[in-house]
């Protein structure tokens, strides 16, 4: 692998006060995924064997939606702070995405004036619905206004759908729910209006946006007909919107998803995503391969999916270079 430089844009990490949260709420499992270990000098010997020269830390799901309010701005600080100091340590390897104590928008906002100017993060992490409330709803119209001014990366993460019953189907919600849910608040964000309001927040979605590529279409004829946003949507606008996000590579590494993420997505909107520690270490390498081999991905493509783009969204990474 030497010589790839990966820019790994979907990796997570844990705190010992965010497993003692999830331990006080009584979660042993990711929506019954389960939570694997991870340590920073594991990560970094990870990365040096599958030539990852960097990688953005997010919290994953749950986020925190699962922490009593009394105690979420607390915890996401001390989590935000754990993240800045990694960075800190590991400048050239490391960066992160900051949490946001949301529902609390009015948190919210105090943490992402922290986050980016005094800790210096690279990002936002948000995720697809909190507490079953979709991110283009009105109610998060000023956390959304705000991550438009500053122009803000935000890396949105899937969590288990509203009424998610893992004894229904008898498989954890990151099987097949979150692909799904990715699709969901995409057609969220666009029929609400929200991107349209907000085209400067860059977006970053999870596993290949999820079953988006294969519903495009049909995603666009819809939000035509049943949109309630004025002026009303037309279908080259939402093709527009849908090729606007940014797509991370993670657990798209087949030809089943890959073809169909290649044909919606333009290049310069592709990036490299692991899912590191939640993707099976034996996993990671064969994926990798799949990319720097698959004929389909052209040699620029595979260099600006690998490293190239990422260093245009995240500045600071390219002055690390």
């Amino acid at each position: 692998m030497a010589g790839r430089n990966l820019i790994d844009i979907h990796a997570h990490f844990f705190t010992a006060e965010y497993h003692a949260a999830l331990r006080d709420a009584g979660l042993d499992s990711v929506d019954g995924f389960p939570i694997p270990d991870w340590s920073v000098d594991g990560a970094i010997e990870l990365m040096d064997r599958w030539d990852i020269r960097t990688q953005l830390l997010s919290i994953s799901a749950p986020g925190i939606e699962f922490v009593p309010p009394a105690a979420a701005r607390a915890l996401t600080r001390k989590v935000n702070e754990q993240n800045a100091r990694l960075v800190t340590q590991h400048p050239a390897r490391l960066g992160g995405f900051a949490v946001l104590p949301l529902p609390d928008v009015d948190g919210a906002l105090l943490e992402i004036a922290h986050a980016l100017d005094v800790l210096k993060l690279d990002g936002i992490v948000l995720f697809t619905n909190i507490n079953g409330i979709y991110l283009g709803d009105k109610k998060f119209d000023p956390v959304f206004d705000e991550l438009n001014r500053r122009k803000a990366v935000v890396f949105v993460h899937p969590v288990a759908p509203p009424g998610f019953d893992m004894d229904r189907l008898g498989f954890p919600a990151p099987m097949i729910e979150f692909p799904f849910e990715t699709t969901r608040m995409i057609i969220n964000l666009i029929a609400s209006g929200t991107l349209r309001r907000c085209p400067n927040v860059r977006i970053i979605v999870a596993h290949g946006g999820g079953t988006l590529p294969f519903l495009a279409h049909r995603i666009a004829r819809n939000i035509v007909r049943f949109g309630k946003a004025t002026p009303a949507f037309t279908p080259e606008e939402v093709m527009a919107a849908l090729k606007s996000f940014y797509y991370d590579l993670t657990a798209v590494s087949h030809p089943f998803a890959i073809d169909a993420l290649l044909t919606l997505a333009p290049p310069e909107r592709l990036l490299y995503g692991s899912d590191h520690p939640f993707m099976l270490p034996t996993l990671i390498p064969p994926a990798i391969d799949f990319v720097y081999s698959y004929p389909k991905i052209d040699e620029a493509t595979r260099k600006a999916l690998s490293y190239g783009n990422a260093l245009k969204l995240f500045p600071r990474l390219a002055a690390q270079q």
